[in-house]
């Protein structure tokens, strides 16, 4: 019997039951960088989604997989889609050349992916959205397994 949590190969949830919304992709939206395990964001129309981008502070969820597709499926502008909304443990696609040890905590990057939280001033970092269960350090892009719970990020002092 494996030891932790096995990746799933076709799906983003790896375990647990979080709240979901159908929305659609919107405008915005670069059609390639919608890939499965893309982290999200509003698009300008209510109930539409882009990529996230770096350091993002509002309202987050992951794009999951389609029923009739596979998580290297890219969604197309106009495509209904399905989004992870809450807590769960799930497969996030890490940027190429980041360094992560398990614990660490994660914030978007450009594209919809995540990276390490920085040392930096409180209300510049974007929101925590969870923590990595798994050590990687590769030049390409990578596949982490994540506690997905997104925090609210604190305010700077004024």
């Amino acid at each position: 019997m494996p030891q932790g949590m096995p990746k799933p190969t076709n799906q983003v949830v790896a375990h647990g039951d979080p709240l979901r919304t159908e929305m659609e992709v919107g405008a915005n939206a670069v059609a390639a960088k919608m890939l499965p395990g893309t982290i999200v964001i509003f698009d300008s129309t209510d109930f539409t989604v882009k990529e996230a981008g770096a350091k993002a502070a509002g309202w987050l969820a992951i794009l999951d997989v389609a029923p009739d597709k596979k998580k290297a499926d890219a969604y197309a502008v106009g495509d209904e889609c399905s989004v992870i909304e809450g807590e769960c443990y799930a497969v996030l696609r890490l940027k190429a050349s980041e360094n992560v040890t398990r614990g660490d905590k994660l914030v978007t990057a450009t594209d919809g992916l995540v990276a390490k939280q920085a040392v930096g001033a409180m209300g510049a970092q974007g929101r925590v959205i969870g923590e990595v269960l798994e050590s990687s350090n590769v030049t390409t892009e990578a596949a982490v397994l994540a506690h997905w719970r997104p925090s609210h990020e604190p305010a700077a002092a004024s």
